[in-house]
């Protein structure tokens, strides 16, 4: 600002200069009420490994800390005075839908929906985060380091069993921002950003399998039962193989009385028609698997068969004879 004085105004050069250098104080004096310092310690990445299938839900938590104090003063002096803060987590690769936070599988179009939670340590009180919805502005600051009290924030991230059973197999990641603000309107801020990492390996289950009762033999004809069952494969293809093992010497096929042994034979559908196991034999490639639903939604995809031939019942001693089958699948 120039201000120019001529001579014959010369008797009001005091005064004039004392408002001048008034103003130029209360102009200066009004930034420095309005400095906040803002900052926020980074957050390692969460990389949960891989997921076993039947061990539950994945979770981990980093602590770190969020300072907020008036003025622009980011030390550790405990002569601060202290102002609360809110948090925003941006979903930086855009995998995230409306309200649910989701990681993306590495090579695309497959996603696993994560939930992620934030804790005030000072007051203890907890609250889902939604992406790039910001939180209200009460979380309990500190100073740099935060020396009254350690970390004064939580970050916690969830993924359930049963998103993990039904996704895909492969590597899951996505980028993530928590950004803190100081203020209401988020002029004050800072960010720290993390990746959320897991994997979830090759999965193949096999369910609804029940005992098959054949009944008394009649006399004549083969005794033949079947079950029908539950396939499930973490990949669309829906392939996987079959192998089957008796009870018998080498997992021959046998029901059993006494020591006296029958066999039978076992046949295996996944849909497209019924073909023969073998006992010790090569796994028979299969598919049809459900890749929707662990448990194929109550419905079934495969089913076994076996069968007793009628002449060995016929010369079989009179009795009950049982055996057990095992049936196992495994990924292609």
């Amino acid at each position: 600002m120039i201000f120019r004085i001529s001579h014959n105004s010369e008797p009001d050069r005091g005064p004039r200069r004392g408002w001048v250098l008034a103003c130029l104080l209360l102009v200066g004096l009004f930034p420095a009420l309005a400095q906040a310092g803002v900052a926020v310690t980074p957050l390692a990445n969460y990389d949960l490994g891989s997921w076993s299938p039947g061990s539950g839900n994945l979770s981990a938590s980093r602590d770190f800390c969020a300072i907020s104090v008036v003025g622009n003063g980011l030390t550790a002096n405990n002569d601060n005075q202290l102002r609360p803060w809110g948090a925003t987590l941006h979903d930086d690769r855009g995998a995230s839908s409306a309200g649910v936070f989701r990681i993306e599988h590495t090579a695309g179009g497959s996603f696993i929906d994560i939930e992620v939670r934030l804790r005030d340590l000072r007051s203890n009180f907890e609250e889902g985060l939604a992406p790039g919805v910001g939180t209200e502005t009460d979380k309990t600051g500190d100073e740099l380091g935060c020396p009254r009290g350690g970390p004064n924030g939580r970050l916690t991230v969830r993924i359930l069993g049963g998103s993990l059973a039904a996704a895909r197999a492969g590597s899951y990641e996505s980028r993530f921002t928590l950004e803190i603000n100081g203020s209401s309107n988020g002029s004050d801020t800072d960010a720290t950003s993390f990746l959320i990492r897991v994997d979830v390996p090759d999965l193949v289950r096999i369910s609804n399998l029940n005992d098959i009762a054949l009944g008394f033999f009649p006399g004549s004809g083969d005794m033949i039962g079947s079950d029908a069952l539950c396939v499930y494969r973490n990949d669309p293809a829906g392939a996987y193989t079959v192998e089957a093992a008796g009870q018998g010497a080498g997992n021959a096929f046998v029901v059993a009385q006494n020591g006296t042994e029958l066999p039978f034979a076992v046949d295996y559908s996944d849909g497209n028609g019924w073909r023969s196991l073998t006992a010790g034999g090569a796994p028979l490639a299969a598919g049809n698997a459900s890749s929707a639903s662990m448990d194929c939604g109550g419905a079934t995809n495969a089913s076994v068969r076996v069968r007793i031939q009628s002449e060995t019942l016929s010369n079989a001693a009179p009795g009950s004879y049982a055996g057990r089958l095992t049936l196992t699948v495994a990924p292609i």
